[in-house]
């Protein structure tokens, strides 16, 4: 399997972080994968881009699952990823484009 990749887009404060991921994310990476989201600097929004995810398992999404519980954090998602209808039926914030997560974590929803 190929190693997740990360990137990190921040700007001025209030303005949200954001991170997207590439890649695969499962059981073998999944501790750097978390370990590297919460250890992001400063106390603001995250928008996680996962569109390109290309694998993600129950590690994965377990993980994604306790990073919602403690932050606040939105992703940005195709409808045609094969990630969508998991994440959907998880009840996750998942938002089509970058402009619409924005204006959740405006609105101080996800």
């Amino acid at each position: 399997m190929s190693r997740a990749e990360f990137e990190l887009q921040t700007g001025p404060e209030p303005t949200p972080v954001e991170v997207t991921v590439t890649g695969e994310v499962d059981a073998s990476n999944v501790v750097d994968f978390d370990r590297s989201v919460r250890e992001l600097p400063g106390e603001r929004p995250m928008i996680l881009h996962l569109s390109s995810v290309k694998y993600l398992d129950s590690a994965g999404f377990a993980a994604l699952d306790r990073l919602f519980a403690d932050n606040q954090i939105v992703i940005v998602l195709s409808p045609t990823s094969f990630m969508y209808r998991v994440a959907e039926l998880m009840c996750m914030p998942i938002h089509h484009d970058v402009e619409a997560a924005r204006r959740a974590l405006r609105n101080g929803a996800g």
